[in-house]
């Protein structure tokens, strides 16, 4: 009995002190977050930025006035696939069926194809789901007790991975708040959001929020790298009102474009504790794999790859020599150019570039990678 007690108290202990700890970090600044000096503007109190809403529009009529193929079909049996049918087709082909469409109208083509492909290889036209799901394409049908018909299911979903949700061209898989997408960069980069820092305060998603209005800070949702994944600030709710700013609280995923920097200005202008998390953001280096000046606390904000070191703090079964080093950021590398960030960057010129940046393969080489893939 004694020894369960002492575990019990010591377990106790640890969980305050952990408590504690993780309180310190969270660094709710609700009496003491404030500039550190005078220089930043506090403007006027009674200022109100609002951001009005959008309403909603009516659910189209999808079928009036549409012209297909299986416009007047009423029953699964007389539901004709063809060369001619199209987006109306495959929605009526899921009412037909009672199901409905949980893929985004980008994808439509590529399920156009499959039913296609499935009907001339013996498919009854019956299905049970069409989704996204884990950024792939999911079609549950009782065809798929059949291996030929599985097989075409299973290849169709490998070619989902690589077409963007959002436009149907080439993409890469993406994972926004635990959840997976596929996305090009150019709609990618613009889901990530853009935060750019100013004297009076900051934009974010095109949102003016002054520093003059901000009351508290935190950081929730931990990642396996000790970092947050978000950054909450609370705001006078009499200066800032809008949707995203919901109860006077905003939230900011560290993935948005120039969220280093917005933490760099909050460590080096607003009171924080020693150790605050903040602080880890008051350097910034250039990143070996893209060669932008946007490396925080051992991840690339802009390419959004670990440093080699961070990488080796993780897996640390990994061979730590020059051989293999060179062809982490080479790999990377590659896959920085096949997902066109250079090409994006180089135009919004969101980081600043390292003018001694090496690349460290050739055009053979990221030829046969490509090959590879």
């Amino acid at each position: 009995m004694i020894l369960i007690a002492f575990v019990f108290t010591a377990f106790m202990v640890s969980k305050e002190m952990t408590k504690n700890q993780r309180d310190d970090e969270d660094e709710n600044l609700t009496i003491d977050f404030r500039p550190i000096t005078n220089d930043i503007p506090f403007g006027n109190t009674d200022s109100i930025f609002e951001i009005r809403p959008v309403e909603n529009k009516q659910k189209e009529d999808f079928y009036k006035d549409a012209d297909f193929v299986n416009k007047e079909c009423k029953n699964l049996d007389d539901f004709i696939i063809n060369d001619n049918i199209n987006a109306f087709d495959l929605r009526k082909l899921a009412d037909l069926n009672g199901i409905d469409l949980q893929i985004s109208e980008a994808w439509y083509p590529l399920v156009i194809e499959l039913i296609k492909k499935l009907y001339d290889n013996g498919w009854d036209k019956r299905v049970d789901c069409i989704k996204s799901k884990y950024a792939s394409l999911e079609f549950y049908s009782p065809c798929k007790s059949q291996s030929h018909l599985y097989e075409i299911i299973r290849d169709y979903g490998f070619i989902s991975q690589t077409v963007c949700e959002t436009c149907g061209e080439n993409g890469e898989i993406r994972n926004y708040s635990g959840w997976d997408y596929v996305d090009c960069r150019k709609h990618y980069l613009e889901n990530r959001g853009k935060i750019t820092t100013e004297s009076e305060g900051f934009y974010y998603r095109d949102f003016f929020y002054p520093w003059a209005a901000i009351r508290d800070r935190s950081f929730i949702d931990l990642d396996f790298n000790n970092r947050y994944r978000i950054l909450v600030m609370e705001f006078d709710k009499k200066m800032v009102q809008n949707e995203d700013a919901m109860y006077g609280k905003l939230y900011i995923q560290k993935r948005a474009i120039g969220f280093g920097n917005l933490l760099n200005y909050l460590s080096k202008n607003f009171y924080r504790s020693k150790n605050s998390y903040v602080t880890k953001f008051e350097n910034v280096e250039f990143c070996e794999i893209c060669g932008y000046k946007a490396v925080y606390f051992g991840e690339c904000e802009c390419c959004e790859y670990d440093t080699r070191e961070n990488y080796l703090k993780r897996w640390k079964d990994e061979e730590n020599n020059e051989e293999e080093n060179r062809e982490y950021i080479k790999s990377r590398q590659m896959s920085w150019i096949k997902d066109e960030g250079e090409i994006y960057e180089s135009k919004q010129k969101n980081y600043i570039k390292n003018p001694n940046y090496k690349v460290l393969f050739d055009d053979d080489e990221l030829k046969r990678w490509y090959s590879d893939q």
